[in-house]
């Protein structure tokens, strides 16, 4: 398995991985707004995509966000979606994306790394710490 930075032309296997984790195909108009976002996404400053590769499949992606602080302060590298398929959610899949995430974030001089996905990971106790990283916790809700 290998990561590499994530292109425009892995659109349609993007579309297949997350197609495996939901569980269900997306519809023309769905697969559609994917691409679309997919082109704005890559387009836009401080995004960052990561894919994992096994083989010719594409098993897995995270997506980055570097955004700069308010008061001058050093950037944060933000992990937002981490998606792994069915066959590979394994925490060796999960640390191969974000050790390179982290690394990305290092890289541009990020002061923090957060990891803030909708799912759980299948992360052991002391994970970022193995990192080189101080696990601060974190509270997200979403508004509906």
């Amino acid at each position: 398995m290998r990561v590499r930075a994530g292109e425009i032309h892995d659109a349609k296997k993007l579309e297949a991985l997350l197609e495996s984790v939901l569980g269900k195909g997306l519809d023309a108009e769905e697969s559609a707004q994917f691409a679309r976002h997919l082109l704005y996404f890559l387009a836009s400053e401080g995004n960052a995509l990561l894919v994992l590769e096994d083989g010719d499949d594409l098993v897995g992606a995270v997506t980055v966000w570097i955004r700069q602080g308010l008061f001058d302060d050093l950037p944060t590298a933000r992990v937002d979606r981490l998606l792994l398929a069915p066959t590979h959610n394994t925490q060796e899949a999960a640390l191969m994306l974000l050790e390179q995430a982290a690394a990305l974030a290092r890289s541009v001089g990020a002061g923090d790394f957060e990891v803030l996905t909708d799912t759980a990971l299948p992360l052991e106790p002391g994970f970022f710490e193995r990192l080189g990283m101080t696990a601060l916790g974190a509270y997200r809700a979403r508004i509906r």
